[in-house]
């Protein structure tokens, strides 16, 4: 399936040395606390760890290049996979210096610099801000079978558009 041009533009970045990257998946967030909240995401439906890690590094770097181009629109960056990778580390995966690290290793793209520059210019504000708004979502294949009915459904979107939600 192609995704729609206005998608496809919301979800696309320009690396600072020429390249692009974009995300999988993106929208606004119903409901609660999130309510009109800004996602983008990345999603692995793999049945085991394979390359997840060396992908998870270079998706840290890219998040961390999309927040300093546009610091105030994108509020939650998710990692979504249906198998646990990098287990040994897990509990710092989202830690503000995970994300220095992977920005270390990548930033001749993010900055648009030699791969030799000097560290200096990552953000420690930045990357705080990153792991605030970081999110790994693991789920199961069965789970995919927990979803609302179809009459459900439109029941809650007749009462969203009632109250004015879309």
């Amino acid at each position: 399936m192609t995704p729609e041009p206005v998608a496809v533009a919301k979800l696309s970045y320009r690396w600072a040395d020429g390249g692009s990257f974009s995300y999988d998946l993106g929208g606004v967030l119903l409901g609660g606390e999130f309510q009109g909240h800004e996602f983008v995401a990345e999603s692995k439906f793999y049945d085991g760890h394979h390359d997840q890690g060396t992908l998870y590094v270079e998706f840290l770097a890219k998040c961390y290049r999309a927040l300093t181009l546009q610091p105030t629109r994108i509020d939650h960056f998710m990692w979504i996979t249906w198998a646990p990778f990098l287990v040994t580390r897990w509990s710092d995966l989202r830690s503000p210096g995970e994300i220095r690290s992977a920005v270390k290793l990548h930033r001749g793209r993010v900055f648009g610099s030699p791969s030799n520059h000097p560290v200096d210019q990552i953000s420690d504000e930045t990357c705080e801000l990153l792991a605030e708004r970081l999110w790994i979502i693991v789920l199961s294949e069965r789970q995919e079978k927990l979803v609302i009915s179809t009459e459900n459904l439109s029941i809650l979107r007749a009462v969203g558009i009632e109250r004015g939600a879309g």
